[in-house]
């Protein structure tokens, strides 16, 4: 699973997210635990706003740890930020109706989107800085 983590200081390093997210990862008395495979950090410019987003990508396995963490994460801040935590889905356009109109829709749905509700023309990736700043230390941790 992959924890979307949105609106992330710009100068955040791999590191403070590994930091961040791994003790929501800790199991209890009878939860299992879970570990970091991977960190991304993504930045974004909005094209119309010329405004950069920078956000953080974390893949966590199993899935049900992933899922508790970002219940644990929701709502708090990182680095004095307030942040949006949620499960990062891989879209496909195979299953998006606007792509593909073989599909059955129903009229009235599609008379009520006026427009596009995704960013994804005004977005641009300009580059992932996960290297730029990232820690020379392993991504799992090992426990004591």
């Amino acid at each position: 699973m992959i924890i979307f983590i949105r609106k992330i200081p710009a100068a955040t390093k791999a590191s403070e997210l590994i930091d961040f997210v791994g003790p929501a990862l800790k199991g209890g008395l009878f939860r299992k635990s879970g570990r970091i495979t991977a960190v991304k950090i993504l930045a974004l410019q909005d094209k119309r706003l010329n405004t950069l987003e920078f956000h953080g990508l974390v893949s966590v396995e199993p899935d049900a740890v992933g899922i508790r963490a970002i219940r644990k994460l929701k709502g708090s801040r990182f680095k004095g930020k307030l942040i949006i935590v949620r499960q990062y889905f891989i879209r496909d356009w195979h299953k998006d109706p606007r792509q593909n109109p073989r599909r059955v829709v129903d009229k009235n749905i599609l008379d009520r989107r006026i427009n596009d509700r995704r960013r994804g023309n005004d977005l641009e990736i300009i580059k992932d800085i996960s290297e730029q700043f990232s820690s020379s230390g392993d991504f799992v941790r090992k426990s004591p």
